[in-house]
């Protein structure tokens, strides 16, 4: 090995450590930035935990009067399909009862 690729090779060395230390250094302070943000987020939320609370509660009022809503509607639409097939049921038995009376008419008519 000569002197030139030595010198490539101590550069290249070099380069790499530079940039394992900037990769490094990034890392960290990525992390220690994360870190603070979830401390700043923590802070606020324990400093607004009675608003949070209300905000909670709140939610689960609106999403109870909702549901109670859709229970309403849902049972109303069951009211008007059961009173649908209801008469349906009813135009079908009273069908066969006309069809029952043809038939009777039919066999009075042939004796």
């Amino acid at each position: 090995m000569d002197e030139r690729d030595a010198k490539r090779a101590r550069d290249a060395s070099e380069d790499l450590d530079r940039l394992a230390r900037e990769s490094y250094k990034a890392a960290v302070d990525r992390a220690f930035d994360a870190q603070k943000s979830s401390m700043r987020l923590s802070r606020r939320f324990f400093e607004n935990w009675v608003e949070t609370l209300e905000d909670h509660a709140e939610l689960n009022r609106r999403t109870m009067n909702s549901l109670q809503e859709l229970v309403r509607e849902q049972r109303e639409v069951f009211r008007m399909l059961s009173r649908e097939s209801l008469d349906a049921y009813d135009g079908f038995l009273d069908s066969l009862d006309a069809y029952e009376e043809e038939i009777s008419k039919l066999e009075e008519r042939e004796d």
